[in-house]
């Protein structure tokens, strides 16, 4: 007789080897389970109905069941039998193992089977009055790898059959979904699943993924590496629309780095690189930008082959998030000059502008207050120190500025006082060989 063997108990490499074998029971006691583990919770906020609505589903009609009284009823997923669902699906590889029917045609033509895909989905058993699986239960839309074997081989097998903006119903024989023992607790043994999937998107990035598989010297080669790295901008486009803003940032580099160790052999090669070069190194300044890194923002401008407009834009904008007003100026004003009529350009000349004002004006108050600063014994803070304390107040709640300069040839007494409002807000101050000569910033501490 087999062994029951309790599975939160564990087992023993000697269980294994059983003559008889042994079976796992499954506690009911869920006091330990980790649902982060599984990215998946079962507080879904929308109904079954509402699920269904969203993905166009709501119309399904049983034509074995209609008449003149019902003709207009609807009838939920969780009403249908798959028997008889069979019936109207189209059978992929003539097994049975994948069924398909078409609920809304998509657009183009079928996507690739290595894609990166985006999709909408409810997954439900026969019979049941909810999903047991649903990407409105992990925020929406999921964007999975195909490819990878990170999905059901017959979810696979359906997605790829599919094309952008198609809704389909895949019903998916258990050898290839959860097999014959299932996934204890939610998916019993040997179980027909029903996927409902919407695919919104999807992004050709399978030259990305063959080229990580070549040698190196391949991927050297011009018209391998283009391939790749178009791949991978592809991807890394699809990141950024998704305000994944690190993942778009790490694909660029990737690619970046691809471009850089090509081994070019003509003129042509080295011009068409240095379009991509170009392409990639101000995207790549954007997402800088954007998380507020802009030393890595002027670095990426800088390696531009081809600068154009958005080039001089993002660099000046970095300038300015690093208090840099004069060079910051420069660079738009370089920008304007390719686009005259770029609005976003003038803005941000507007705002470069009145930053500049600002330090002149606190710069004018901090001289005016020179030698004003009090000994240690004060009770009253001196005009120099309520300057300061302004300055640095203002400073830190200035959302867009991680770093500004300071007047120079401030006193030793100065300097101190300086720093030590600094601190009082978590600034620091730093002194820095520029320009010939020796410049003092006013930072953030995430700069």
């Amino acid at each position: 007789m087999e062994k029951c063997i309790n599975a939160s108990d564990g087992f023993t490499l000697k269980d294994l080897t059983l003559k008889d074998g042994m079976v796992f029971e499954v506690s009911n006691n869920c006091e330990n389970f980790d649902d982060e583990d599984f990215g998946y919770s079962t507080d879904i906020p929308l109904t079954n109905d509402e699920v269904l609505d969203l993905l166009n589903m709501d119309d399904f009609q049983d034509e074995d069941t209609c008449d003149d009284d019902n003709i207009n009823n609807r009838i939920t997923v969780c009403g249908i039998s798959f028997k008889k669902l069979k019936t109207k699906m189209t059978n992929l590889f003539g097994d049975g193992k994948v069924m398909k029917l078409i609920k809304q045609e998509g657009v183009g033509t079928v996507i690739p089977c290595d894609a990166q895909v985006s999709i909408k989905y409810i997954a439900h058993f026969e019979f049941s009055d909810e999903p047991f699986d649903s990407s409105f239960a992990h925020g929406d839309t999921e964007t999975l790898h195909l490819g990878e074997d990170s999905l059901l081989p017959g979810l696979e097998i359906g997605i790829t059959s599919m094309k952008k903006h198609e809704i389909a119903m895949f019903l998916i024989h258990p050898d290839l979904a959860y097999g014959k023992y299932g996934c204890a607790p939610r998916i019993p043994p040997n179980e027909e699943v029903l996927f409902i999937v919407h695919l919104t998107d999807y992004v050709d990035n399978g030259s990305a993924k063959k080229f990580q598989s070549l040698s190196l010297e391949e991927r050297r080669q011009f018209a391998t590496a283009v391939k790749g790295v178009q791949g991978k901008f592809n991807t890394a486009k699809d990141y950024f629309s998704k305000k994944k803003i690190k993942q778009a940032t790490k694909e660029y580099g990737k690619a970046l780095q691809w471009l850089e160790e090509t081994e070019l052999k003509n003129q042509q090669e080295e011009d068409e690189v240095n379009k991509l070069l170009s392409r990639g190194y101000n995207n790549l300044a954007i997402c800088y930008n954007i998380q507020n890194m802009p030393r890595n923002a002027c670095n990426a401008c800088n390696r531009v082959p081809i600068p154009t407009s958005k080039t001089h834009f993002n660099y000046g904008r970095a300038l300015l998030k690093m208090g840099e007003f004069s060079r910051a100026m420069e660079k738009l004003q370089l920008a304007l000059k390719m686009e005259p009529k770029n609005m976003e350009i003038v803005k941000e000349i507007k705002l470069a502008n009145e930053k500049q004002r600002k330090y002149l004006d606190m710069e004018k108050k901090l001289w005016e207050n020179c030698l004003k600063v009090k000994e240690n014994k004060k009770k009253e803070p001196s005009a120099f120190e309520k300057v300061a304390y302004e300055i640095c107040k203002s400073f830190s709640e200035d959302n867009q500025a991680l770093r500004q300069p300071l007047p120079e040839c401030l006193t030793p007494e100065e300097d101190k006082c300086v720093r030590e409002q600094a601190a009082v807000f978590g600034l620091i101050v730093t002194t820095h060989q520029r320009y010939g000569r020796e410049i003092t910033y006013l930072s953030k501490a995430n700069y």
